[in-house]
This record gives structure tokens, sequence and C-alpha cells, in this order.
């Protein structure tokens, strides 16, 4: 596939009058914090959400499941939270991104579980939700598959609903999220919630344990074997080498294929696998999905996921670089691990019947993959306060993307930084380079700035 992509590489006289480069001494910056809307923006340091007081590090040197897998190819990583555990920031950031597409799948989900055999209203039913960060993603679906499994196999069917995610997630805000007041809990009986902390690139429950699994925008990040360096660009799939995009869409492929034999040694026979994935671009009958509001309906260019997103964030690294706040290995060493796919790469491992081990492990695609386009949730907070208080606060609409993306990007960041840089070097590093992104989608249109995510989804049912 041919992408378009920017490089990253500009002239330094564009870029050296950027106020949000300081090339004085890294460790004198002084904190920041953005509040015109409210957000209180801080540095990594002091933590990012209202209620954060200071930086925690986890047991075991790991980010959450956003960010677990985003970090550079050395085996070991440390990693600071820049939020309070257990306030539920991923579920107020990035997450709100995640739910719009999980919402939208809700009738997807739905139509298909009646194909899974129940074979005793007295049974155990195990719906697994894999890569769940604080559960607030998953809720309401998981709330609407009990009530369905309830309503025709009566109130003696025992479900469990098994929660994955790596062993340094928040788990204080998953625990807040299932026992709150809003939580199925509240509503069904015989409902029994654990928790897996093993990464879903390895069997996380025994053989034949799973009725349904539920794995909504995780799988795009990789396993940390499938790390490779992309010298012009943080994100993979922006790179411009032939060789580097071949060796990512390799290991890519690989990592996919392992998911899908771990989950079919997971499921019961007849149990159900749904996944959503990002993907790099949408095709060509997605119209019935699109965001009717958005103007990037009318582009006749290709529409990539989140295309100036990342290029801005490419761009901000690349203004760091060039006026030497960065060295040129330091600019180079920074990618992450994740892979955005097209609908083909989903679809391939099930493609041959005989030489596939994902057919010969049983999995066969029930529906899809098919795409669509998912509504950015910060740019409909920037169309109310436009169209409510008549505002046209674009600095807020940049904010918010770094408060969702910085999940998926500080661990990154800090693991490229930590080999060179003092821990203070390190944050102030990082929060130039969210000032020179925000300063950059500021001077933007949200309306015709591609923020979208593009979103694929199948269901593969196992049937031996």
């Amino acid at each position: 596939m041919v992408m378009t992509v920017i490089p990253r590489l500009v002239n330094a006289a564009a870029v050296s009058h950027l106020s949000c480069l300081h090339l004085a001494s890294l460790s004198s910056l002084q904190s920041r914090r953005w509040t015109s809307d409210g957000l209180a923006m801080k540095t990594v340091r002091r933590g990012m959400s209202e209620t954060a007081t200071e930086v925690k590090r986890t047991s075991d040197g790991l980010g959450t499941s956003a960010t677990r897998r985003g970090m550079s190819g050395d085996k070991k990583h440390s990693f600071q939270y820049f939020w309070q555990p257990g306030s539920g920031y991923y579920g107020e950031s990035l997450g709100r991104v995640s739910k719009v597409a999980t919402d939208i799948c809700e009738n997807f989900v739905l139509s298909h579980i009646d194909a899974v055999p129940v074979p005793s209203p007295t049974g155990v039913f195990t719906i697994g939700d894999y890569g769940t960060c604080d559960g607030s993603v998953s809720l309401q679906l998981i709330h609407k598959i009990i009530d369905h499994l309830r309503n025709k196999h009566g109130p003696d069917l025992k479900i469990q609903v098994l929660y994955e995610d790596h062993p340094s997630s928040d788990y204080n805000s998953l625990f807040k999220t299932i026992y709150g007041q809003t939580s199925y809990l509240s509503k069904f009986n015989n409902v029994f919630p654990i928790v897996c902390g093993t990464n879903f690139y390895k069997q996380c429950v025994p053989d034949n344990t799973c009725d349904v699994i539920i794995s909504f925008i995780g799988v795009h990040f990789l396993s940390e074997e499938s790390y490779v360096r992309c010298s012009n660009t943080i994100f993979p799939w922006r790179s411009t080498s032939e060789e580097e995009m071949r060796v990512h869409r390799e290991a890519a492929a690989r990592d996919w294929r392992k998911f899908l034999l771990l989950r079919a040694a997971e499921l019961k026979q007849g149990g159900l696998l749904f996944v959503t994935q990002l993907l790099t671009e949408l095709g060509d009958n997605t119209s019935q999905f699109r965001d009717t509001n958005s103007s990037v309906t009318n582009i006749t260019d290709t529409l990539q996921n989140g295309k100036d997103i990342y290029r801005n964030l490419d761009l901000a690294w690349n203004d760091l670089h060039t006026n030497g706040i960065i060295t040129t290995e330091e600019f180079q060493s920074c990618t992450t691990l994740q892979a955005y796919r097209t609908l083909q790469e989903l679809k391939d491992p099930f493609e041959d019947a005989t030489m596939s081990p994902v057919r010969q492990a049983g999995l066969r695609i029930l529906k899809g993959p098919e795409d669509f386009l998912s509504p950015c949730f910060m740019k409909t907070l920037w169309r109310e306060k436009l169209q409510t208080d008549g505002v046209d606060d674009r600095k807020m609409f940049a904010r918010r993307l770094v408060q969702a993306y910085r999940l998926v990007l500080d661990a990154t960041l800090r693991n490229t930084l930590e080999k060179t840089r003092s821990t203070e070097e390190q944050s102030d590093i990082m929060d130039q380079l969210y000032e020179c992104f925000v300063e950059r989608v500021a001077a933007c249109n949200p309306e015709t700035f591609q923020s979208e995510p593009y979103v694929g989804r199948l269901v593969a049912q196992k049937l031996k």
C-alpha cells in the first residue's frame, strides 16, 4: 500500500521561531500548567490528572495497557505514572476515544451472542475482556451481554467476567469501575469478575475456558520482540523506508497470528472472538459508518487513521531535534511498538484453509473484517463549545489530544531518553514536545483536522 507521508526533516529556519522551543539548560526549565480549558495539564513529575499529587512508579517499572507495549526495544524499561492511579484517568482521556468505537460495535456483538452454545442454564459462561485498561470502555457492552444472556438463559447461569491486562495496569481504577454504582454488579446476581495480569501475547487462562472474548482497540500494541527502529518517524506505519516497513509488517503479522492462536486455545468450542483494530486507512465501502458531522467525509485524498495527530507529533519531535534539544540518536531511536493494519492484513491468517495455523486451530471468520470511521471525541467537544458558547477553542482541542495520546507515547519517550538524560531532563523534553504539538494543532482548523480513528472489526468462531 502506498501511503502519503510527510518527512520529518524540515528547514531549521522554519521552526526556530517557535516559542515552544527553549535552548536554555533543560534542567532549569519551569514546569508548565495549561489551565485555560480546565484540564490542569502538568509535567510528568507532578502527574497530569486533576487528582494527581505525585509521580508513582509501578512495582516492575511498566505502564498500563495503553502504554505497556509502546516502548523502545530494550528488555528492561522504566515507566512513571503521570496520573494518580485510581483516578480513572484513562477512562476520561484515551478511553473516551475507544468507547465511541466500542459503542458503535454493540449491535455487532449482541447480534452474534446466540451463536455461542450454552449446554446448561446452570453452567458457567465466561466473558474475557482483553486489554481492558480500567474497564470503563467495555462496561456498558458487558452489561448488555449479561442482560442478553439473562433474558435467554435465566438467572441461574453463572457468568464469569475475566479482565486481562498487564500486571502494572491501573487496577485501582478497574476495581472502582467494576464495583461502582453504574456497574452490572448492581443489577445482576451470579456474576463473578476476575482479573488476569498476564500479557495477552501469552496464554492467559487454561484451554477451553472462555465462551466470548472481546479485545477492542488493543491488538495494535505489539510484543516487545516486534520492535523495529524507524529512523524518520515515531510511528512505524509512517516510515518512508521500504526496509523498515517490510520488517515492521512482518513483525506485526507474527503478533496478530500469535494473538489469534492463543485466543483459539482459550476459547471453548463454539466460542466467539470479537476484535476491533486500528487501521491505516479506510476502504471504499465505509460511508454508512462515517461521521456525517465531519468535513473529512468530503476529502478526496486517502483518509489515514489519525493522520494529522501523528504527523504533528512527528513534526514537533523534529522541531526539538532541529533546535538541538534532542540528539540525532534520540531522534532516530524513538519508535512506538504499535501497528496499524489493513483489512487484508486482518484477514490474512484466516485465508488458507489447509495451511493456516489459525484455521487449523479451529478459528473461522463469521463476519468481517469490515471498517468504519469512529467520530473523534475531542472534535465533538470542540464543536459543542463552538455551538453552545460561540468559542472556537482550538487550544482546548489540542490539549485534549495531548491528554489522551500521551498515554500511548509517554513510555516510548521516557525509555528513549532515560539512556542519556536525567529524570528531570526527560520530563522537560517531553513537556516541550507536547507544547510544540499544541501550538501546531491550535493553528489548524479542527473541522478539517484528521483525528478520527479508522477501525476494523471482525468476529471469529472456534469450530473445533
